[in-house]
């Protein structure tokens, strides 16, 4: 047997949704002749045992890091059910990096559109915050536009200023109040329908989320974007206001932003 054989063969008994046993006598004889050449078994453990606690292990190390990572979605589920989605999730996305950080990129969207979920909807966007979060520690790091460097700037810097959300940043649309359901100490606690905007970043080494919504929304994805100056900005802020006070919105998001620590320092264009 070719060693990728052996090592596809050993992945799929350990990571099988059935224990190896059950694999192994269901497919009979020949299931059980085939695992004792690719394990050396004794008279303490057999070849089917030996491979059980590998298997065990394999679940219990991800459901183990799972748990940690969807604490608060965990929390809502029960321990019962967390348990029953994870076999369900390993046997539906299997892990495909060697990262044990990426095993639950995809558990998210498979939450959505589980059992689990049913009837509490607001489970899959809690754990999409969950998700998000801790994405951010690894994003990329970049210079941030200050509330000191803007004050600093002359008046004819500003029109052309570029505004440029730092990559650890994430922005995606909720249907319920997310940021309440995870404040909340009640894991049974049911959020409101509140459809908006949520911003998850990182701010030095602190992760930090809010909900936005309306225009602040909209004119955060342009910044997303990468395509949208301070000068557009404002532009888009003067349709129903006086110049006057779309340029005092315009500071005032500005302001927010760069407070929240979200703009790049970028060099004009």
């Amino acid at each position: 047997m070719k060693l990728a054989d052996l090592e596809a063969r050993f992945y799929e008994l350990v990571t099988a949704r059935e224990s190896v046993a059950a694999t192994v006598e269901a497919g009979g004889p020949e299931a059980r002749r085939a695992v004792e050449e690719l394990v050396a078994g004794d008279a303490r453990l057999s070849a089917t045992a030996r491979l059980d606690i590998y298997a065990d292990m394999y679940f219990v190390r991800i459901h183990d890091v799972l748990a940690n990572e969807y604490a608060r979605t965990a929390a809502a589920l029960g321990a019962a059910r967390f348990h029953g989605l994870v076999i369900d999730y390993l046997g539906a996305c299997r892990p495909d990096h060697p990262s044990m950080s990426e095993v639950g990129a995809r558990l998210p969207a498979f939450l959505a559109v589980h059992p689990a979920a049913t009837g509490r909807p607001w489970l899959g966007e809690l754990a999409c915050l969950e998700r998000a979060r801790l994405e951010m520690v690894d994003r990329a790091d970049a210079e941030t536009l200050t509330l000191d460097l803007l004050r600093s700037l002359p008046p004819e810097r500003f029109a052309p200023l570029p505004l440029t959300l730092v990559p650890s940043h994430a922005l995606f649309a909720t249907r319920f109040d997310v940021v309440s359901l995870w404040r909340a100490e009640d894991p049974d606690a049911i959020p409101e329908s509140s459809p908006a905007a949520l911003l998850v970043w990182r701010r030095e080494l602190e992760v930090l989320h809010r909900a936005v919504a309306g225009e602040e929304a909209d004119w955060l994805r342009r910044a997303e974007t990468g395509d949208l100056t301070f000068e557009e900005l404002c532009a888009g802020l003067g349709r129903g206001r006086t110049d006057e006070a779309a340029a005092a919105r315009a500071f005032e998001l500005v302001g927010r932003w760069a407070s929240d620590g979200l703009l790049r320092a970028d060099s004009p264009r």
